[in-house]
């Protein structure tokens, strides 16, 4: 099921009944399509039983922040990824920008999301990770991102729910 504009912001989601013995996880594939990019950038298995929910919620209350919203792109993402993941670790994770469903992360692949209260502005990314430093570098990543209107977002939400 393709939910929303593969050549905006779109969720795919399929159950594939072959990667389920039962009924209990709901094994299949869940991608992101940003600007026409896919996210993550391979077939992953998901759980979606357990990643759809989140999902909708993180979805359902984004954070309107004018300043990050209007930030030119690869300042916005670095920024929210230092707020999501900050390097000091005295500070807590705060994860009020991120809609990355756990199987994104197991990619190193983030979706973070911030709205102007009108619209919401969508960025991806997938990032390496330096085991050295702990961290993901940061520098020169490809962002793939979007802008739609929360009017669009909520068609896709109310399709999340039948799922």
């Amino acid at each position: 099921m393709i939910l929303g504009n593969p050549y905006n912001f779109s969720v795919f989601i399929k159950t594939i009944k072959e990667w389920n013995i039962g009924d209990e996880f709901c094994l299949g594939v869940l991608l992101f399509c940003i600007d026409g990019n896919i996210f993550p950038k391979e077939i992953v298995t998901a759980t979606l039983r357990c990643e759809i929910p989140p999902l909708k919620e993180k979805l359902k209350n984004l954070v309107t922040n004018e300043r990050l919203y209007n930030l030119q792109k690869d300042k916005a993402f670095v920024e929210i990824y230092n707020i999501t993941i900050p390097e000091d670790i005295s500070i807590d994770n705060d994860y009020c920008f991120d809609i990355t469903p756990e199987s994104f992360e197991d990619e190193n692949c983030y979706v973070f999301a911030v709205s102007n209260g009108n619209e919401v502005r969508i960025m991806a990314a997938k990032l390496n990770y330096n085991v050295k430093e702990s961290r993901h570098e940061l520098n020169n990543i490809e962002i793939s991102e979007t802008f739609m209107a929360i009017d669009e977002l909520n068609k896709i939400l109310s399709q999340l729910d039948m799922y």
